[in-house]
């Protein structure tokens, strides 16, 4: 119900949004953009923010321009989102997909062109859903052993996943998101922009071959990455996806100081799957729970609707930011 009131109420917040993309080696290309607003506090200038967002969401989604809104009044005022292949319009360039794991060209290039742009500022990574997933993917590869990487704020990230949780198919959550996010994937996935797009896209399919009959009858994302990413990547099945991008497989490799933000009754990355041990044995893992919020929407207030993580997330980054300059902890 949460996510049904916050996506249909909330409103949006008083953003600017600077267009850019970002050329990746393997041909891809993806919207990169920034957010601004005309008047805010400005005490520090030595940070600047990638946002990797949920699979559904984007520069133009309200719980992203509030999130990137409550930062830059925070006092963060190089906000930018790093948005995933074939959203906000952009073609898709090459034979890729956006996964949680393996997509360190996507994050790691986003990353070096914020190195390149601001050579003396340290970065931090915000991700929500499948953005923190793939945040803790690229975290504990040896790419993210960069010196300019503070660490990073992340929520309502799932923790490990399993096909009873995506396998869903009736009742209010499935109306309410499971369904939407199918609809809004297999969209995603036959929109085209060009002839040349589309002849690229029906090519690599029947490579790999996706049956694309089959991917648009699916009813769940269990069967649509059983049947769509399973086939494109090499992977057995949607099993196998679920055991790569787990970040419980991976965790124990990151080395700079995450903040995780999860709801005890999310319904999508179930709290239960958290466990104490994965945390005690990496210091730089911190789980910050809260009883109630749901899944990436953690509504606080109706009149006007506003998110309890527009208050945690700058929290968490700012602590994040005293933390790197040599502050206690």
């Amino acid at each position: 119900m949460q996510f049904f009131i916050r996506t249909k109420y909330e409103k949006r917040p008083p953003v600017n949004i600077v267009k850019k993309t970002l050329s990746l080696t393997d041909g891809g290309l993806v919207a990169f953009d920034q957010f601004t607003i005309d008047k805010g506090p400005c005490d520090y200038d030595d940070h600047v923010i990638i946002i990797v967002p949920g699979l559904r969401e984007t520069t133009h989604s309200t719980k992203i321009m509030a999130l990137a809104y409550s930062l830059l009044k925070k006092g963060f005022p190089n906000v930018h989102i790093l948005n995933y292949r074939s959203s906000c319009s952009i073609p898709m360039m090459s034979k890729k997909v956006s996964l949680a794991f393996g997509e360190y060209n996507h994050l790691n290039e986003g990353v070096e062109s914020i190195e390149a742009q601001f050579p003396d500022k340290k970065i931090m990574l915000v991700g929500a859903c499948l953005g923190a997933m793939s945040t803790i993917d690229y975290l504990s590869s040896e790419q993210s052993n960069r010196s300019s990487i503070v660490g990073g704020v992340l929520h309502s990230c799932g923790w490990e996943i399993t096909p009873k949780d995506n396998n869903v198919s009736s009742g209010i959550n499935y109306h309410l998101f499971h369904k939407k996010l199918l609809d809004d994937t297999i969209h995603r996935i036959e929109r085209y922009s060009s002839d040349e797009e589309k002849q690229m896209r029906d090519e690599w399919f029947a490579e790999k071959g996706v049956d694309m009959d089959v991917v648009r009858s699916s009813r769940t994302m269990w069967e649509l990455e059983e049947n769509f990413i399973a086939p494109l990547t090499g992977l057995s099945g949607a099993a196998d996806y679920y055991e790569r991008i787990s970040p419980v497989n991976k965790c124990h490799k990151v080395k700079k100081p995450v903040v995780i933000i999860n709801s005890r009754d999310d319904f999508v990355a179930p709290f239960s799957r958290y466990r104490l041990p994965e945390f005690t044995k990496n210091p730089n893992l911190v789980l910050w729970s809260t009883a109630a919020g749901g899944h990436v929407c953690f509504v606080d207030q109706l009149f006007p609707v506003t998110s309890y993580l527009d208050k945690a997330v700058p929290e968490c980054a700012t602590l994040l930011r005293e933390f790197a300059a040599g502050g206690d902890d």
